[in-house]
C-alpha cells in the first residue's frame, strides 16, 4: 500500500487505519512467541476430567525448553567493532554507541528479534533550540506496537512505518514516512476502532504540529527480522514439543504424591467386617462420627492408628489382606520429555548440548563441528541480514550528525573458531598443502583484522611455529580434561598448568617482538 498522496480526495486516516489493522492482525503471533519464550504456556489436556483435578490442586510446574533456541543465538550474536576509516566518524560512532548503551541495546535487540522474529530500532535525532542535531537516539521498539509496511509493488521499499501504544485514557500513533511524521490521538477512553476516532495530535502552541516535516529522504526505523518480509521466531518449531514437555511434566508432578506415600488399601472378607468393638482411639480422634459407629473409619487420608518402629506390633481386625497400588513409573513421563527435547533440538536446528550439556561428555571437535554446522550457517545469516541493518541505522545517524556519506563496517565476533587439537590440526594440514596462511585462519573463524595484525611482520616459519604450539596447546588442554574427568588430577590444578603456561608463551612472544 502506497504512503498517504496530497490529493485531498483520498482520506488521510487511510494509511492510519491501515497499518492498526496490519498491527492487530500480526498481534496474536507475537503475544504467542512471547508466551513460549517466558514458558508461560498452560498445560494442554484431552481428558476434561483431569485437567479439572489438577486445576483443583494449583499444579503449576515450569519447564521451559522453547527459549534455548533463542538464547542459544542470542549468545552467539556479538558485534566486535563498528568502524569507519575516518578518524572523525570514529568518534562520533563512539559517542552514539556510549550514548545509547548499546553494548546493552544491541543485545536485547537480538534477543528480542530472535524472540518474536522481528524486532525494531528507532533512531532519531534530538535538536537544540537552533535546530541543529546535537544527538542521535536509538532504542529498541517492539513488533506488539510498531510495524513497517511495504510497498507491494516493491516488498524491500518501505511504504510507510507505525507506531501506536496506549498514553492513560488515550490512544496514541505516529506515522513514519520518508519526508515527514504524522501524530494522531484518540478521545478519552476511545477504542479507536473507526477513522472517525483519530484526531491530529499537535502541541497546544502549534495546531500544525501533529505533522513533522524533515529532508532526510527515509524513514528512522530499522528492521531486525529473521526472514522477509516479517521474521519468524527462532523457536516457533518448539512450540508443539514444548506443548508435550509441559503436559508431561504437570502430570509427572501430579503422581509425585503417589510415589512418596503410595495409597493404600484393604481387602475383607463380609463375615468379618464387624468391627463395633473397636474404641474411637484405635483411629485419630474425629474419624468416628456419632452415627457411624461400627461402620469403619471415614476416608479422612489419616485411617491408620499403626505406627512403624522397632517393637511396634500392629494388630489388624477383620482385614484378609492389605496392599499398595503402585505410583505411576517415572520413566513414562521423563522418556517422551528426553524425545521432545531431542525433536525441539533438531527442528530448531540447535546443538542437543545447549539443552542438556551431559549429552557432551566424551565428544570429540569434529563430532562438534558436524553437528554444529546448520546452526553456524543459520548464526551467519543472521549476522549478515543484522548487519545490514546495523549499517543502516549507523549511516543514517552519522548523516544527521553532519556526516554527508560516513563510510562504515560492521564486524562481528565470529561464529565459530578454532579451538580444538582436531581444529588446529586442521588448519596445520591446510597450511603445509599450500592453502594461504591468511585464508587457513579465516577459514578457522577469525576475522581478517585479526589475521592480518597476527600476519604482520611474521614470516612463514614464525606462523607454523606458532600454529604448531596452539595446536599443542589445544591438544594438551584435552588431555588434561579428560585426565580431570577421570579424577587422575583436578580441574584447580589443570587451570593452573594452563595459565601458567600462556602466560610463559606470552612473555615470550613479548620478549621476541621487543627484540
Amino acid at each position: 500500500m502506497e504512503a498517504a498522496l496530497d490529493d485531498e480526495a483520498i482520506d488521510p486516516r487511510a494509511d492510519l487505519m491501515y497499518g492498526i489493522d496490519e498491527l492487530r492482525e500480526a498481534r496474536p503471533g507475537y503475544d504467542q512467541a512471547q508466551t513460549y519464550y517466558d514458558g508461560k504456556v498452560p498445560e494442554v489436556f484431552v481428558n476434561a476430567r483431569l485437567r479439572r483435578a489438577l486445576q483443583a490442586n494449583n499444579i503449576d510446574f515450569d519447564l521451559n525448553f522453547a527459549k534455548t533456541p533463542v538464547n542459544a543465538i542470542t549468545n552467539r550474536l556479538k558485534i566486535a567493532s563498528i568502524t569507519s576509516p575516518d578518524d572523525a566518524t570514529n568518534k562520533l560512532i563512539s559517542q552514539i554507541w556510549q550514548d545509547n548503551q548499546l553494548n546493552l541495546e544491541m543485545k536485547n535487540l537480538f534477543r528480542r528479534a530472535g524472540e518474536f522474529g522481528d524486532a525494531y530500532l528507532m533512531v532519531l535525532p534530538v535538536e537544540d533550540d537552533n535546530g541543529a542535531v546535537v544527538r542521535v537516539e536509538m532504542f529498541y521498539n517492539s513488533p506488539q506496537t510498531v510495524r513497517i509496511i511495504y510497498a507491494e509493488d516493491n516488498p524491500r521499499r518501505k511504504a510507510f512505518t507505525i507506531k501506536r501504544w496506549c498514553d492513560g485514557p488515550y490512544l496514541r500513533a505516529e506515522l513514519y514516512y520518508d519526508d515527514r511524521t504524522e501524530r494522531w490521538t484518540t478521545g478519552k477512553n476511545s477504542k479507536g476502532d473507526r477513522a472517525a476516532d483519530w484526531l491530529h495530535w499537535p502541541a497546544d502552541e502549534d495546531p500544525e504540529s501533529w505533522v513533522i516535516e524533515h529532508d532526510w529522504g527515509e524513514q528512522p526505523v530499522f528492521h531486525f527480522r529473521t526472514d522477509r518480509p516479517y521474521g519468524v521466531p527462532e523457536h516457533f518449531g518448539a512450540y508443539g514439543p514444548q506443548n508435550a514437555i509441559t503436559k508431561l511434566q504437570a502430570t509427572h508432578m501430579g503422581t509425585v504424591d503417589y510415589q512418596g506415600a503410595p495409597q493404600r488399601y484393604a481387602l475383607t472378607e463380609t463375615a468379618t467386617t464387624d468391627t463395633s468393638d473397636l474404641e474411637p482411639g484405635d483411629f485419630n480422634d474425629g474419624d468416628w462420627p456419632e452415627d457411624d459407629r461400627g461402620t469403619g473409619p471415614r476416608d479422612s487420608g489419616e485411617d491408620s492408628s499403626l505406627k512403624a518402629g522397632p517393637g511396634e506390633m500392629w494388630l489388624l481386625r477383620g482385614y484378609k489382606s492389605v496392599g499398595q497400588f503402585d505410583a505411576a513409573n517415572p520413566d513414562v513421563f521423563l522418556d517422551p520429555i528426553t524425545f521432545n527435547v531431542k525433536a525441539m533440538a533438531q527442528i530448531t536446528e540447535t546443538p542437543l548440548r545447549m539443552f542438556d550439556p551431559q549429552s557432551s561428555a566424551q565428544r570429540s571437535g569434529v563430532s562438534y563441528q558436524e553437528e554444529d554446522s546448520p546452526f553456524v550457517s543459520k548464526i551467519e545469516d543472521r549476522q549478515t541480514g543484522y548487519g545490514s541493518e546495523a549499517h543502516a541505522a549507523f549511516v543514517f545517524a552519522l548523516r544527521r550528525l553532519g556526516i554527508p556519506d560516513p563510510v562504515v563496517t560492521v564486524d562481528w565476533v565470529p561464529a565459530r573458531s578454532v579451538s580444538s587439537a582436531e581444529g588446529w590440526a586442521t588448519v596445520q594440514a591446510k597450511i603445509a598443502s599450500g592453502v594461504p596462511r591468511r585464508q587457513a585462519l579465516m577459514e578457522a573463524g577469525y576475522r581478517a583484522e585479526q589475521v592480518d595484525a597476527w600476519l604482520a611482520g611474521t614470516d612463514d616459519a614464525e606462523l607454523q611455529r606458532r600454529v604448531d604450539v596452539l595446536a599443542s596447546l589445544a591438544d594438551s588442554a584435552q588431555k588434561l580434561g579428560a585426565a580431570a574427568a577421570l579424577g587422575v588430577i583436578t580441574s584447580e590444578q589443570v587451570t593452573g598448568l594452563l595459565a601458567g603456561t600462556i602466560d610463559d608463551l606470552e612473555a615470550l612472544a613479548t620478549a621476541q617482538e621487543e627484540g
